[in-house]
């Protein structure tokens, strides 16, 4: 029995020992990776200053890129995850005011961090998915003129800090903890303009822009971002849906058979046009059948 309690007590000291190693290697793999610096050159992107450039901005922000959900809706910036595994982590204030943005952030930082990632001193924005948007010239103009003209808000939020778990997540899987070092920096971030008369290469671009890989990754077979994941949203997983069924659970929050949409997808995406719903669902549908339902596409309406 003696020899027994030696050995538990043996095996258990190892397993201790692994996962204070595995925790420290974490540690310190994490720091290097978000202490790394890039030599990036934004591309030239003209900044309008018209009022329709502003408005279109502004729905992109708001509606389509869903900046809000993590900057908040006057964009000064709040915490948006605060607990022991995944740590303290933090939106900018991206407005003017005090804990703001500095008054000589220059149009090409706005580009650069938005199509690279990179911040002025070369290092990775935090918890930023920057890897998975992607703008064309006019409408990445568009969000930064919006920005700009948002009113000062006045707000120091709290200094960014992940927790082993957010960093365990940006060593192992595609999690932006360190956005900048997930992009292909020698390609162009920019997206081709779609053309109008095409609503499936529209619904593509929208799809794009709106981040909606980072969670049903690029096939659209669902699995990825913030537990339970995103869903499968090729015709495996929303099958016969017709476009009214997809534009009534993009707005309700609610699938056709009645059980509800994780709030991990976020309701503003229900405040986009019908046209631009409309065109998302067309490039959906376009989609090769791929994957397997998710589990909560699996579930009955209570």
């Amino acid at each position: 029995m003696k020899r027994l309690l030696k050995w538990i007590l043996i095996v258990a000291g190892v397993i201790a020992v692994a996962a204070l190693g595995l925790v420290a290697y974490v540690y310190v793999a994490s720091n290097s990776l978000m202490a790394r610096t890039y030599a990036v050159e934004a591309p030239t992107v003209p900044i309008p200053t018209d009022p329709a450039s502003i408005a279109r901005g502004k729905y992109l922000v708001e509606n389509v890129a869903a900046c809000t959900e993590c900057h908040g809706g006057d964009l000064g910036g709040k915490v948006v995850d605060d607990d022991v595994a995944m740590g303290r982590l933090v939106a900018a204030n991206l407005t003017r005011g005090r804990g703001g943005l500095p008054a000589d952030y220059a149009d090409r930082d706005f580009v650069r961090v938005l199509t690279h990632g990179v911040k002025r001193d070369g290092r990775s924005v935090i918890f930023m998915p920057t890897v998975d948007y992607v703008f064309t010239a006019d409408d990445l103009g568009a969000i930064i003129a919006y920005v700009k003209s948002v009113p000062p808000v006045d707000r120091t939020v709290p200094v960014m800090s992940p927790g082993p778990m957010a960093r365990a997540l940006g060593l192992f899987v595609d999690f932006p903890l360190a956005s900048a070092s997930m992009i292909d920096h020698g390609k162009s971030r920019l997206a081709a303009r779609p053309d109008p008369a095409n609503a499936v290469a529209i619904g593509k671009y929208l799809v794009e822009s709106a981040g909606c890989y980072g969670c049903h990754r690029p096939q659209l077979t669902g699995g990825a971002g913030p537990p339970p994941g995103g869903a499968n949203i090729t015709p495996v997983g929303i099958g016969d849906w017709s476009e009214r069924d997809f534009l009534v659970a993009i707005r309700t929050h609610r699938r056709p058979n009645g059980t509800a949409i994780d709030e991990a997808m976020p309701r503003t995406y229900g405040e986009m046009t019908d046209e631009d719903l409309s065109r998302i669902y067309a490039y959906v549908k376009t989609v090769p059948p791929a994957g397997a339902k998710t589990a909560n596409q699996q579930k009955t309406a209570p």
